[in-house]
């Protein structure tokens, strides 16, 4: 029962959400109470209809109620996940052009990540939900693997499969660890596995690649279906996600992609997964499938029922959709915000002034921020461009370590020993704006003690400490081309 004298609770509006002028008489009461979807209807309409200059500026009233129309609905957001579930579902260029003065807007969202509670890890699980779409998937046995573990749990799980095998990967090399997969996959598709591969015609270099177009083709003829994902093509949102489903019980995703590079020379990790969480993966596989013109029979057969696994932890499995929404960006800077002790991080692409400002804010109230990156990086404009922010970091109080002797490519965070986040996304502009990203989620102390143990605590032995830097011109000015690397 709501208490005596309070206001009542509006239902949500009727309101027709393709109409700039319905939106724009609509009070703030009105727009606080319209559900999710409207509100994100409505800030998408708003924006592809305002045109500052184009439209006249000042002199122009409709668009004058069309900017303030988006002035309220960000506004009237109840809170920092009402009100980031629209700024990071909208470009910010998109929205910076649609306002004249977009500021106000950013003023705003700094406002509600500032708000953040340190420590609050159930508040942060129920923000990720409401901002990203994502929910609990229960609990499940997850298998941190590095390096060399990664091939026979991957072989093994392949050779088990009675239904069904869907790959979906950015790079596929059409080596020896490509050409064995490829061998294996024809032969399960002989056994009447259904097996679907997906590739990204860009990360594995289809258009020129004479070898990957013949070992594409060799599936084909064997009975397996393989297809490539064209999104870079025509958006410019590559499929950076590393997934594979076995049967829908049996899931794996992280960092690696598939070749010698992943499997043999580089550091990297990968997580095996069994529970509830396998429907997640599953359900990023389909959706890029059916993108890419794929066709299905029943989607139903591929979602047996997932029991969760006692004694398992909880996991959520988080993507976005390249140029349509920024949901691990979301999820990184309020989980940076809510630190309280620790955050170790690993990545090999590392270029984004929000995540650099929220680590050192991070570092600055005295957060032990440790960041390990990698020394021998296979792209040295990345490189430069991570470098360039090291006097920003350091002088927070930050630790930069850059791991030796090869290539490191794991994506992967722990903070306070308690969270972790792991898969495809890098902590660079790319992969939290322009590409399909999917990332592991998980809130328990035992998994982030694991990987504390077996990878920071024998990564950083292996790396060398970075306490003073002076970046060169080209580090400066690859920083300033973070948008685009």
């Amino acid at each position: 029962m709501p208490q005596a004298g309070a206001p009542a609770k509006l239902p949500p509006p009727v309101v027709d959400t393709n109409s700039p002028s319905d939106i724009a008489r609509l009070s703030a009461a009105q727009m606080a109470a319209a559900t999710p979807e409207q509100r994100l209807a409505m800030l998408r309409t708003l924006v592809k209809d305002s045109h500052p200059v184009m439209n006249g500026g000042d002199t122009d009233w409709r668009q004058q109620d069309t900017e303030n129309a988006l002035y309220r609905l960000f506004e009237s957001a109840p809170d920092a996940a009402a009100f980031d579930a629209l700024y990071y579902h909208v470009r910010r260029l998109k929205l910076h052009g649609a306002l004249s003065y977009p500021s106000a807007i950013e003023k705003l969202a700094d406002r509600h990540l500032a708000a953040t509670v340190p420590g609050d890890w159930t508040g942060l699980g129920a923000y990720i939900d409401a901002v990203t779409g994502s929910r609990s998937s229960g609990l499940n046995k997850i298998d941190f693997l590095i390096d060399g573990a990664v091939l026979p749990a991957a072989a093994a799980a392949i050779d088990g499969a009675k239904k069904s095998i869907h790959i979906e990967i950015y790079q596929l090399q059409a080596d020896e660890i490509g050409w064995g997969l490829a061998r294996k996959l024809a032969a399960k598709a002989k056994e009447g596995v259904q097996v679907r591969l997906l590739v990204d015609y860009y990360g594995s270099g289809v258009k020129k690649g004479l070898e990957i177009q013949k070992l594409l083709a060799f599936l084909r003829d064997n009975g397996a279906e393989a297809l490539t994902n064209d999104s870079a093509r025509w958006t410019g949102s590559r499929d950076h996600r590393k997934v594979m489903v076995i049967d829908g019980v049996l899931g794996f995703t992280g960092g690696m992609n598939i070749g010698g590079h992943y499997q043999v020379d580089w550091h990297d990790q990968q997580s095996r997964i069994a529970g509830p969480a396998v429907a997640r993966l599953q359900d990023s596989f389909l959706e890029q499938w059916a993108e890419s013109g794929g066709g299905l029979r029943d989607r139903a057969e591929y979602y047996p029922e997932l029991r969760e696994i006692p004694g398992g932890i909880e996991a959520r499995v988080v993507y976005h959709a390249g140029n349509e929404d920024r949901n691990i960006k979301a999820m990184y800077l309020r989980a940076f915000h809510t630190a309280q002790k620790s955050i170790s991080a690993a990545a090999p692409y590392f270029a984004d002034p929000d995540v650099v400002d929220a680590l050192s804010a991070a570092a600055a109230r005295g957060v032990k921020v440790r960041l390990v990156f990698p020394a021998l990086n296979n792209k040295a404009i990345a490189m430069q461009s991570s470098r360039s922010f090291y006097p920003q970091l350091l002088a927070a109080g930050a630790e930069i370590y850059e791991y030796q002797g090869r290539m490191a490519h794991q994506k992967v965070v722990t903070i306070d020993g308690l969270w972790s986040s792991f898969g495809s996304s890098n902590l660079d502009s790319r992969s939290l704006k322009n590409n399909h990203e999917l990332n592991v989620v998980v809130l328990d102390a035992r998994l982030a003690e694991f990987i504390g143990a077996e990878m920071f605590a024998k990564d950083i032995p292996q790396s060398v400490r970075i306490t003073d830097y002076k970046p060169t011109l080209m580090d400066r000015i690859a920083g300033k081309l973070y948008p685009w690397l």
